[in-house]
């Protein structure tokens, strides 16, 4: 029989879209849930997070002589979030939610 786990442990899934700069200096990125780091590909993927809404995110891009681009959030009720790194392989990317149209009631979000 299946019960649900307790509270605060319960998993959800948020979708992360890692948008490629067009110099990549040959760097991979990697994603990190609540500070442990998982490599990553470009694209889009699913990642598990606590049900919460309080797990940090972060993305930094990694290459053999250096890391660059690193950004973090909480994720709070996010569902889908956006990296980018900069054009230059200095300074910090971005990471944020988009909003998903037709989903009523939250800011940033197509209410019809």
């Amino acid at each position: 029989m299946d019960t649900t786990l307790p509270s605060g442990t319960t998993k959800r899934r948020i979708e992360l879209r890692l948008a490629r700069p067009l110099l990549t200096w040959f760097a991979r990125p990697t994603v990190t849930i609540d500070g442990v780091g998982h490599p990553a590909q470009w694209g889009t993927g699913t990642w598990t997070v606590a049900d919460d809404g309080r797990t940090v995110i972060g993305v930094y891009l990694f290459n053999r002589a250096w890391r660059f681009g690193a950004a973090t959030v909480t994720v709070g009720d996010a569902e889908v979030l956006e990296y980018r790194a900069g054009v230059l392989p200095v300074g910090a990317g971005r990471l944020a939610p988009l909003p998903v149209p037709g989903l009523p009631g939250l800011p940033g979000r197509d209410s019809r």
